[in-house]
């Protein structure tokens, strides 16, 4: 086995047309035809992912990676050893290394919280794509630009919430995610208290205390293996008067 082949869990590309359609899924390919796609498909590098594994290289092999199906959450890990969840990727989103050295004093892991499958293309391949087609460009462009909002509300939300508004602020937002119906939402499975702990820069100690709070205040309530946010609206309320 070479040392790619270690690295990287590479598989054989799916049939050509599960391929293509998989790409169909990618946002900022939306502009590429069934033919283009299909040729992609082929330069593609697949990846096929378990539950806990590990996606290695992901940010230090300059590569671009699309994920297909699954989900992926993506932590950083200090040079002292502390560990903060930075985001969970669903399908069609892309990340990977743009830049020319990979980051430096923190470590970047990509793990599969749940089965995943994963395409990726050399930074070359990448900006030969970009150069072709304008409309690939403008999409990839929108998109960092998107990426770009997103990190900098987690910024203000760690700078300026404490542990208590951060977890309520978490909790909202997977709610919108879900759905919200008659002011309620269900979150299956129910995140890991250690999981939020890492997304919050905190313990999960002081996650458990907290959880325990809302469910006292019964805006929380744990059904088996799930979560139920009972009062959505309260929970918005308390939100506020953290801020």
């Amino acid at each position: 086995m070479s040392m790619a082949e270690s690295l990287f869990p590479l598989v054989s590309a799916p049939a050509p047309s599960v391929a293509w359609q998989g790409l169909r899924g990618v946002s900022w390919l939306d502009s590429l035809s069934d033919e283009k796609l299909a040729v992609l498909a082929g330069q593609c590098r697949w990846h096929r992912l378990e539950a806990g594994q590990v996606l290695q290289g992901a940010y230090t092999d300059r590569r671009i990676y699309m994920l297909i199906n699954g989900q992926l959450s993506v932590a950083g890990h200090s040079v002292s050893g502390r560990a903060m969840i930075v985001g969970y990727l669903g399908p069609g989103f892309f990340f990977g290394s743009f830049a020319a050295q990979p980051p430096r004093n923190v470590a970047v892991e990509v793990q599969a919280t749940e089965a995943s499958l994963v395409a990726s293309l050399s930074n070359a391949e990448l900006e030969a794509l970009i150069m072709s087609d304008v409309q690939v460009m403008r999409a990839v462009i929108q998109r960092l630009n998107e990426l770009t909002g997103v990190l900098a509300r987690r910024v203000v939300s760690l700078g300026t919430l404490s542990v208590r508004g951060r977890l309520q602020a978490q909790l909202l937002e997977r709610a919108e995610t879900v759905g919200i119906d008659d002011d309620e939402a269900l979150l299956s499975p129910a995140p890991r208290q250690s999981d939020l702990a890492m997304m919050l820069g905190t313990s999960r100690e002081e996650v458990a205390r907290e959880m325990s709070r809302l469910t006292r205040l019964g805006l929380l309530q744990r059904e088996g293996r799930n979560l139920r946010i009972c009062r959505v609206d309260g929970l918005r309320v308390l939100l506020e008067e953290t801020r």
